[in-house]
């Protein structure tokens, strides 16, 4: 094991053939630092597989890049790409959120519905939309990317900076 933090600064694929290959390259790179059961790396390939479908789907930044920062007992991955902030549907409230004192309902679209916590006007967090229900990973559709890593990790955060106009997507999980 090496010295702790450790903060991996990597670039993301852009071609969706390479993604399986990066997901294994990048955990094989957590675990030269920390040791990690089976659970927990399925969990990060399960997170880092959504975050570059994210980005390939949704990003026209070629410089879209991933963080990672272990650091026992904590590793967070942070996806960092240029370009407009998140967009919900119409009905949705919208960033710069004006009250953020509640938890608030959103949407991509009719089908996809998502519960956030605004911590700022520009960041949120988002929540377990099924976690009174007992819903697991196991059970989700693929196409819910969000849902999947709300349910990866221990926590999720969306951030924007609107001078830098970038979007920052922060996951941590506690190893």
């Amino acid at each position: 094991m090496k010295f702790l933090p450790v903060t991996i600064d990597l670039e993301i694929p852009n071609d969706i053939d390479k993604l399986y290959d990066y997901a294994k390259r990048v955990l094989a790179n957590i675990l030269e630092h920390v040791e990690l059961d089976v659970s927990q790396q399925q969990r990060i390939k399960l997170i880092l597989v959504e975050l570059v479908t994210n980005s390939i789907k949704h990003t026209s930044d070629p410089n879209t890049q991933l963080q990672l920062i272990i650091d026992h007992p904590h590793l967070s991955i942070q996806k960092m790409e240029k370009g407009l902030q998140i967009q919900f549907s119409a009905s949705s409230p919208q960033i710069p959120f004006e009250n953020i004192d509640h938890i608030l309902k959103i949407s991509f679209s009719q089908e996809n519905k998502h519960q956030i916590q605004p911590l700022d006007q520009y960041r949120f967090r988002f929540l377990n939309p099924f976690k009174d229900e007992g819903l697991s990973i196991d059970h989700m559709p693929e196409h819910f990317g969000l849902y999947i890593i709300t349910l990866a990790s221990d926590s999720f955060i969306y951030q924007y900076d609107p001078q830098l106009k970038e979007n920052r997507y922060i996951v941590n999980i506690d190893l």
